[in-house]
């Protein structure tokens, strides 16, 4: 719902088509005999004044009234805090049973979070019995007056359009149909963002249409199937998009044909917009493409519509892009037209004649073969896009109370039970059992069950590519999907890269070159290569994919934020945290624009800048964000999804970083028990919560969890597979710092050694981690020679250099040399060398510099530097009593100085090597 400056109040506030009761109709679309219904209506119902209270809101004054109810302005009044709103009081549904439906339809409306759609804030039912919905109060002006009285001319007028086409999209994918399109539905804030009203509130209502039943809708912009009393589908939407699309481009009203609702002028059926359009300085520009997209949107066959608002929307970007649009024939002079518009510069040279005009006939071809894939794709989705629409449509009987199932539903109830339906119901259908395949696939991804997901994708896949179904730009669109599904949840990388790498020949064999569709291959293949650590290689892909949605999708556009999120995942593995924040700070500013604060696009980047931040060692900002990631998941998902289970393994990694070792367990263990119970793998939270034990000095609650996360991925990925080389070093590490089987610790840590130098290079900081560990190791076994042996090679790594943790490292190492010799100014040197590139990192309360305060007391202690050492462990005691279990090195060595003031007893042993925290997957 809105409201709207003064002037155009009842414009805006009016949903239904009549005229509110007593006002001027200036501005307002009304059809008499609506009009009649919503008066009678009107007066056979005792309508609540100003200052009554309904609800948590105090009504204030009528902003008007029609067909579905009387709307007013009000304010909350239960004292929580201020607000302003749109409260419409609907002649709602009838019995019990439409009251329930109309509940959960409000429930389902009440999650569609955009900054495009006016939001549903409240709602309930009056003490009359009457519903009533409460909406957000939006100011703003119809579309059609913001672009006459603001002089958009004809480019501007398109883009506008497409913005609403993204928000229609939007709706449309999760599954809601708005119903009543209409400019008076569309209004433009003062900023040129367009907002649209009532978003499904028709569908909402669940109201049995039928033709005479026009008071639920706008007659002037209903489909004819609407108007017939038929069910309500995205088709629907399509055809109303195309006669506001129509009077934003002639600057007149559409004049319907009473039969079929075509558009006419003087009796003469299907009339086009450039027809009408003398009234703009652009009339001529209307022939052809835009003439053609209007045809096609408002055809009176359903069938012949486009498939989808996404597909309307694309074909205005064509005609902006000057290429051939969809709703033509792909004949091969108009193909040659677009090429020479976008291309002019390339036939303008007049040397090598023939070669140009070769390659021109080769480029008219192979567009040509293009176009007429792409037009033969078009219609077959087209074709089946109804039957599609019919069978969602009883597959979310499901939650009808007159089903006989009058319970609380679930999305995951409804996408069971349209997926145990499928194998049923449409063998006959066999496009219409790939694109629901399909449907419920991504469907299963977003909610995020990523196994049921990449199964129903698999399948999609195969029907598409079927004999009688042929359609293989739609079996890409679907293997990029499936791609991104395997590279995100531990399946095999190579899988993944083979199934990327397809789609990307089923686009650059059907669909344009330089295309949008060609760019989302580009993205999904540079996706897969950036998990398996393929850095400049998913950096070339990427960087290719965002200049074509730059150029195809506009600077701002989802695609693009979708690209500089990867890039920014690129960034964060090559540990340029920086660059890494600023491209995921760039994609949360798209995706916050188009999707709202809190959406699932907002939640995706939201994830990996938390550590981005963790890296630029920012802590208590990722802790920060990882609590909003995590509260927002669970709104978004509810609390079995893998969503929330990485969410809580993200936010278990922000607190390790900060060394609360124990919260972070415990939000591993939630992420793991999750997961599991979703069925997604949880390899990740199971190395994360090792780590932690670890990093308390837990050594034997560590170990069978490295086993375990070990196990799993030598499952599933190849031997020499990143995550398998992460998890064999990390269970190498702990056996070294546990002086437990310490053969076994050099079996693995040589295939870490071997994988590291083949995958990262010699000189890499994952090579230079195990490049110490080898010295650790060697001091372990007590052969100090071959220590300072790899000691020299590991200290000559530039990374060893650069690294703040490797820093530390090398020098606790070299203090255990130092000691081992007995040089013990030089021990006391490298100790506090490694405590302060810790203290430098972290600050002076992390439980990691508290370890190495107490190793240097000990040094200090040895040294006869009794106050000196008595101090740091008066200082560090306490919170490494805290953080570290009682069976950690850290605390046996407080246990040897029983009185803070004593002088610890020396410590001849090597003291037990550790690093900067437990290395944990993201």
């Amino acid at each position: 719902m809105a409201g709207a400056p003064p002037t155009d109040a009842s414009a805006a506030a009016a949903d239904g088509p009549t005229l509110p009761l007593g006002r001027s109709g200036a501005g307002i679309e009304s059809d008499a005999p609506t009009l009649a219904v919503g008066q009678t209506s009107a007066a056979a119902t005792a309508a609540p004044g100003a200052g009554e209270r309904i609800g948590a809101w105090r009504l204030q004054r009528e902003l008007g009234r029609g067909g579905m109810g009387t709307v007013h302005l009000a304010e909350r009044a239960d004292g929580h805090f201020r607000q302003q709103a749109a409260l419409k009081i609907v002649r709602g549904p009838q019995g019990a049973d439409g009251v329930a439906r109309f509940a959960r339809e409000r429930q389902i409306l009440a999650s569609l979070q955009h900054p495009g759609i006016a939001r549903l804030l409240d709602g309930g039912a009056t003490t009359r019995g009457q519903p009533y919905l409460v909406m957000e109060y939006v100011q703003g002006m119809p579309i059609d007056r913001w672009c006459s009285e603001r002089g958009l001319d004809l480019p501007a007028r398109l883009g506008l359009f497409v913005q609403v086409c993204r928000i229609v999209q939007f709706a449309h994918q999760r599954l809601i149909v708005h119903c009543d399109l209409k400019p008076s539905n569309v209004l433009v804030r003062e900023d040129g963002t367009p907002v649209l009203l009532d978003f499904g509130i028709a569908r909402a209502l669940d109201h049995e249409p039928a033709a005479a039943d026009t008071d639920w809708f706008s007659p002037r912009y209903a489909s004819p199937e609407q108007l017939r009393g038929e069910d309500v589908t995205v088709a629907s939407d399509v055809y109303a998009l195309g006669l506001i699309l129509f009077e934003l481009l002639t600057g007149r009203r559409a004049r319907l044909d009473q039969a079929d609702h075509t558009i006419t002028r003087l009796g003469a059926a299907e009339v086009c917009p450039s027809a009408l359009a003398d009234a703009v300085p652009w009339g001529g520009r209307l022939r052809g493409d835009l003439d053609a997209i209007v045809l096609r949107a408002t055809a009176t066959d359903p069938a012949m519509r486009y498939a989808s608002v996404d597909l309307l929307a694309a074909d205005i970007g064509r005609h902006l892009a000057r290429r051939p649009v969809r709703a033509r024939p792909p004949t091969p002079a108009y193909v040659a037209l677009r090429l020479l518009q976008r291309r002019w510069p390339l036939f303008v040279a007049g040397a090598a004649l023939a070669v140009v005009v070769a390659a021109f006939t080769a480029g008219l071809v192979t567009e040509r073969d293009r176009a007429v894939r792409a037009e033969h794709d078009a219609r077959l989705q087209a074709a089946t896009a109804e039957q599609v629409s019919a069978y969602l449509v009883s597959v979310f009987d499901v939650s009808n109370p007159r089903s006989g199932h009058a319970r609380d539903v679930s999305a995951r109830d409804v996408l069971d039970q349209g997926a145990a339906r499928i194998a049923r119901d449409l063998q006959a259908a066999p496009a219409v059992r790939a694109r629901m395949l399909d449907v419920l696939g991504t469907a299963y991804r977003h909610i995020g069950e990523s196994g049921r997901a990449a199964e129903l994708l698999g399948q999609a896949v195969e029907g598409y590519l079927a004999a009688g179904v042929d359609q293989p730009l739609a079996a890409a669109d679907a293997l990029s999907q499936l791609a991104v599904v395997q590279a995100n949840n531990n399946h095999s990388l190579a899988e993944a890269e083979r199934t990327a790498r397809r789609a990307l020949a089923l686009r650059e064999r059907y669909a344009p070159p330089d295309s949008l569709a060609l760019a989302d291959s580009l993205n999904t293949l540079g996706v897969v290569l950036e998990a398996d650590d393929r850095l400049d290689e998913a950096e070339a892909l990427l960087q290719r994919a965002l200049a074509i949605r730059r150029e195809l999708a506009g600077a701002a556009s989802m695609p693009v934020a979708s690209t500089l999120h990867n890039l920014g995942l690129v960034a964060d593995t090559r540990g340029d945290h920086a660059a890494a924040i600023e491209r995921f700070e760039a994609a949360l500013t798209i995706k916050r624009r188009l999707d709202g604060e809190r959406s699932s696009q907002v939640q995706t980047t939201l994830q990996p800048l938390i550590g981005a931040y963790s890296g630029d060692g920012q802590f208590e900002r990722a802790a920060d964000l990882a609590a909003v990631n995590l509260d927002l998941s669970r709104e978004l998902y509810g609390e079995d999804s893998d969503h929330v289970g990485t969410a809580e393994n993200e936010l278990g990694s922000a607190l390790h970083d900060l060394g609360r070792y124990r919260e972070a367990a415990g939000h591993y263990r939630n992420a793991i028990a999750i997961l599991e119970r979703v069925g997604s793998s949880a390899q990740r939270p199971l190395n994360n919560l090792a780590s932690a034990y670890e990093d308390m000095g837990d050594y034997a609650a560590a170990e069978p969890l490295f086993r375990q996360s070990l196990d799993e991925r030598r499952r599933t990925l190849a031997a020499d597979a990143a995550p398998v080389l992460r998890a064999e070093y990390n269970l190498a590490r702990l056996l070294v710092r546990s002086g437990r089987e310490l053969d076994e610790a050099r079996t693995l840590l040589d295939a870490v050694l071997t994988g590291y130098v083949a995958r990262y290079g010699a000189d890499h900081v994952n090579t230079a981690k195990a490049r110490w560990l080898d010295v650790e190791w060697q001091i372990r076994r007590g052969d100090f020679a071959a220590a300072r042996q790899r000691y020299a090679v590991a200290a000559a790594l530039g990374a060893a250099r650069a690294d703040p943790f490797l820093q530390a490292r090398a020098a606790s190492v070299a203090a255990d040399l130092a000691r081992h010799d007995g040089d013990r100014a030089a021990e006391i040197a490298e100790r506090r060398r490694s405590l302060e590139a810790l203290r430098a990192r972290f600050g002076d309360t992390h439980p990691l510099v508290a370890e190495r305060a107490i190793q240097l007391a000990v040094a200090l202690a040895d040294d006869g530097q009794a106050a000196a050492a008595a101090a740091l462990v008066q200082a560090h005691a306490a919170r490494a009593r805290a953080a570290f279990a009682p069976s950690a090195p850290v605390l046996r060595l407080l246990a040897r100085w029983p009185d803070p003031a004593a002088r610890i007893g020396a410590v001849r042993a090597p003291m037990a090597p550790r690093h900067a925290g437990g290395e944990a997957d993201a």
